[in-house]
């Protein structure tokens, strides 16, 4: 569901309720049902799970530009925002950034992003998405 919304935001929609009315009933049901009585904690770990996959998805695009950092650092920026509205705790990101680095080792099929990207260095990342200190 927020991938799906993640990919709402960076093509235009940027505004809640254009969001909303762009989802299927399908998706709406989800949105219901996982909206009242979710922890926070769950919902963090559905965003974290949303950006690795929307890393896995451009790791092509990005294989061929080299550019992982500005990647990653667009793909964090970009799902802060999209997540705004939802109950996740962005704080998490800091304390979860090595554990999705090793995620995105896993799961991605080539070793350029380990490559460009040390956990410490994401870590860092993260923590300048989360608080704001990007340029």
């Amino acid at each position: 569901m927020l991938v799906r919304v993640y990919d709402l935001f960076t093509n235009g929609k940027t505004d809640k309720f254009d969001i909303l009315f762009s989802l299927d009933e399908a998706e709406e049901q989800i949105l219901e049902t996982h909206t009242s009585g979710v922890e926070r904690a769950c919902w963090t770990k559905a965003a974290l799970t949303a950006i690795a996959e929307v890393l896995v998805r451009r790791e092509n695009d990005i294989k061929v530009s080299g550019e992982w950092q500005e990647a990653a650092e667009d793909i964090l920026n970009n799902a802060k925002a999209a997540f705004s509205k939802f109950p996740w705790h962005l704080p998490d990101l800091v304390a979860q950034a090595p554990d999705l680095h090793a995620e995105m080792l896993e799961r991605l099929t080539g070793s350029e992003f380990g490559n460009s990207i040390s956990k410490r260095a994401f870590a860092k990342l993260c923590k300048a998405v989360v608080y704001g200190f990007m340029k």
